[in-house]
């Protein structure tokens, strides 16, 4: 079947109406309840007669599984996507968060970006395929699952060890890329070969406590305070691994970046001040992730009254690992940081190293010839993100994974980027069709 068969505009009320409706079942995570929108997503593939199953990892905590059968000749691609939400703080919203809203030519809601509508996306590909009668030398594999954003442990991570037979998938399209970012020569679309690891940590400060009348030297407060300076101030040392020498390469057409690019390779050390010349907010914020491990503090927790000292307070830290480094490398770091802080008692509350698949893998050319097919300037690169997905999974077996959502080159990365996780999510239906007809194409291509 071609595509210019399909009606695109039907497709585009229907994935609207769909996605309107998913953003309004409410699985903020914690408590995730992701159960509604697996029974949701299973009722519409079950009405284009394509089978699905819910899985709970534990109560309430669904997954749903869909297979689309080929004929086997080769290996399962698998279409990944979570099905919960962060939390939203609705009195900052413009509309709430979970109203699924239309208002011009966008769909508002928690989730509208990450990642309901790549949800939506890969739901409306299996039903295309199933509808055309697309002969597939693959099974397609679609999974909606729990937990991503509280690590996965009752999402993707308990499918991978509860499944068998995610043990024949050696391909997965997941999250974590596919934004493009326009150029007078080429549009640049990122494709998430790898991301980076990570290492949360606990900082527990003992002092004194005391009536607050009387001040303390060893209020554990003012240690805290200390620390949170420290690591506020610290910047790791500079690295580029290869795959940030690859995606640096990807601008090599760009008579703006490419300049800015070759004196970060030629001298890494100086490469803070090189990147202040990055006109784009988001692509500066975003390469200075790929070229360090980070530290931020997140999280802290002391004292209940006011009048009283408290004898303990903590501090949790967020801290993302470029490829070679170790939670327990990061963990002596922040314990040289905070050598001379007494009663710092520091612990790794998870920790994982920095996973990354093949940017050689045939998938890749596929990716980009697709998106040449609906923006002839369209230019693929790999890179690695900061953030984790669910992909990291997938990668400890034998299976590529790589994180590509496409949205059209529009604007700065920085107003993508602020979406995420951000007040007032939403998505374009321009970006939401242009999504389905990139992946439809390379579904069809890859599993032909």
């Amino acid at each position: 079947m071609r595509n210019e068969k399909i009606d695109w505009s039907e497709v585009l009320g229907q994935a609207t109406e769909y996605l309107c409706q998913y953003l309004q079942i409410d699985t903020t995570n914690p408590p995730g309840n992701e159960i509604m929108g697996a029974r949701f997503l299973k009722e519409i593939l079950e009405r284009e007669g394509i089978a699905g199953t819910i899985l709970e990892s534990e109560p309430g905590r669904g997954n749903l599984i869909a297979r689309l059968k080929g004929k086997g000749t080769k290996s399962p691609l698998l279409l990944l996507s979570h099905i919960d939400v962060v939390p939203a703080e609705a009195e900052q919203w413009m509309y709430p968060p979970f109203s699924g809203k239309v208002v011009g030519d966008e769909i508002w809601g928690r989730g509208a970006i990450d990642c309901k509508s790549l949800g939506i996306s890969e739901v409306m590909v299996l039903i295309l395929l199933k509808r055309a009668g697309v002969e597939l030398s693959r099974d397609v594999i679609l999974a909606a699952t729990a937990d991503e954003e509280k690590g996965g442990t009752n999402g993707a991570a308990w499918l991978c060890k509860n499944r068998p037979d995610f043990e024949e998938i050696q391909t997965v399209i997941n999250e974590g890329g596919g934004v493009g970012v326009p150029g007078k020569q080429k549009n640049i679309y990122f494709c998430q070969v790898a991301e980076k690891g990570i290492c949360w940590i606990r900082i527990r400060l003992k002092g004194s406590p005391g009536h607050a009348s009387l001040p303390r030297q060893d209020n554990c407060l003012l240690s805290l305070g200390r620390c949170l300076s420290r690591i506020g101030e610290f910047r790791a040392r500079i690295q580029v691994p290869p795959v940030t020498t690859r995606f640096i390469e990807g601008f090599s057409e760009d008579e703006v970046l490419a300049p800015i690019f070759n004196r970060i390779i030629q001298n890494p050390d100086g490469a803070d001040e090189v990147l202040e010349e990055i006109p784009d907010r988001g692509l500066k914020q975003l390469v200075g992730t790929m070229l360090r491990t980070t530290y931020v503090p997140t999280v802290v927790k002391g004292g209940e009254k006011t009048n009283v000292i408290p004898g303990e307070c903590l501090c949790e830290v967020d801290c993302r690992l470029l490829p070679g480094e170790t939670p327990e490398g990061v963990q002596k770091e922040v314990e040289t940081i905070l050598q001379d802080i007494p009663q710092c008692a520091i612990e790794v509350l998870d920790g994982s190293t920095a996973s990354e698949s093949s940017h050689r893998h045939e998938i890749l050319q596929i990716f980009e010839q697709a998106l040449q097919r609906h923006d002839p300037k369209a230019k693929l690169i790999p890179y690695i993100s900061s953030g984790a997905t669910d992909s990291r999974f997938f990668r400890k077996g034998k299976a590529a994974a790589f994180g590509f959502a496409p949205v059209l080159a529009e604007g700065d990365l920085s107003h993508y980027q602020d979406l995420f996780h951000g007040h007032n999510e939403r998505i374009s239906k321009q970006n939401l069709l242009f999504g389905i007809k990139v992946l439809y194409e390379v579904v069809r291509q890859y599993c032909r």
